[in-house]
């Protein structure tokens, strides 16, 4: 409900005061994928070859623009999927984010659910489209046991982004500076980081789940080279405190990236293996001591892009580990329509038992229509 008043507020701060125009948009984006997936021989009998995941998302704005340098507006945008192994939206199989922003010179004012400043700035290795780096689609083909969000299993046992995602699309307030020689600063504050698509488990005994997140970024083009530079900060009250710092350098086409993150707590922190709930696994929110990479290197010419990438993610105190390299391929018919191809090899290991882990290769096929 606080969100809806928040927003309702900003509405009535934001009411036309002067000649201007309404501003109206839409878009979306859905995709299909079919994967075949081999194991190694003990892995076998627990999962399946074939996978065919879906998605769609659907985004939508309505608002006011004053003038060329302010303007406010309301966005609502929608997901849903299915066949995925990890249910990363606010509600599972689906989810929605609502929120309100007012941009001017003094920069941008955002309420509402969205990720966090230190997120929304942050820089690393490239992406081929779907297939991103971070909180990697891959594991829908090579299943990941430190990654659960399913029925009613919720457990991060490492980190699955090298940027700040704990509180998720968890409602806050965010604000962002306007660029200044290339350079900006952003802002959140998240009253409860609790969400569905967060890290923090469904079952944790925080009392106070409140969270604070900085970030700045930094662009710099010269005649042969640009690059972009990003840092963030972020304080999850009774959780951990996190850091981040990523780089990626552009040259006619080519991309190389990566990005670097590490997660801590203090003595004020609750401890780790403290089980509130009969369903809840030993060490399930693992991530908050541990550390995560990546690294890429991708190449784009007309509407053929490839790319190489390396995610690694360890937990501090148990021998949890992931490492996903995947080579990826898209090419777009038009701007309607692209094709994907890609092969992927995943390692994952689990707390003292090698049977709580996996590993494996994917060949994965697919389209993505976008409008």
């Amino acid at each position: 409900m606080k969100k809806y008043v928040l927003l309702s507020g900003f509405m009535l701060f934001a009411t036309p005061v002067a000649a201007g125009e309404w501003v109206y948009d839409i878009s979306g984006v859905a995709n299909g994928f079919y994967g075949y997936s081999e194991y190694a021989e003990r892995y076998r009998q627990d999962y399946h070859h074939h996978h065919t995941p879906v998605s769609a998302e659907v985004y939508t704005s309505a608002g006011y623009r004053f003038d060329n340098a302010t303007e406010f507006k309301i966005g609502l945008d929608g997901q849903i999927s299915g066949g995925k192994e990890v249910k990363d939206y606010n509600h599972g199989t689906w989810g929605e984010n609502i929120y309100g922003s007012l941009n001017s010179k003094y920069g941008e004012l955002t309420v509402g659910q969205v990720y966090n400043a230190a997120y929304q700035l942050a820089v690393g290795a490239p992406s081929i489209g779907a297939f991103r780096v971070n909180n990697s689609p891959l594991t829908d083909f090579i299943a990941n046991p430190n990654w659960q969000r399913h029925h009613r299993t919720t457990s991060y046992r490492t980190l699955n982004s090298t940027y700040l995602n704990t509180d998720a699309d968890a409602p806050k307030i965010s604000y962002t500076t306007p660029e200044w020689y290339g350079g900006k600063a952003a802002f959140s504050y998240t009253p409860d980081s609790y969400s569905e698509a967060g890290l923090i488990n469904k079952h944790s005994r925080y009392d106070n789940r409140s969270s604070y997140a900085a970030g700045l970024y930094h662009n710099l083009v010269t005649d042969w080279l640009e690059v972009e530079s990003s840092l963030g900060y972020a304080y999850n009250r009774k959780n951990n405190q996190e850091a981040s710092a990523g780089l990626s350098l552009y040259r006619k086409g080519w991309t190389l990236g990566g990005s670097y993150r590490q997660s801590w707590i203090t003595g004020s922190d609750y401890h780790l293996n403290i089980r509130t709930h009969d369903d809840q696994p030993l060490f399930y929110d693992g991530y908050r001591e541990g550390r995560a990479f990546n690294v890429g290197l991708s190449y784009e010419i007309g509407p053929f892009k490839t790319g190489v990438s390396y995610f690694a993610a360890y937990a501090r105190k148990t021998d949890n580990k992931d490492k996903i390299v995947s080579w990826a391929n898209r090419f777009a018919i038009n701007k309607y329509l692209a094709l994907y191809l890609t092969c992927a090899y995943a390692e994952y290991k689990g707390q003292r038992d090698d049977m709580n882990g996996n590993r494996g290769y994917a060949t994965i096929g697919g389209i993505e229509l976008s409008f």
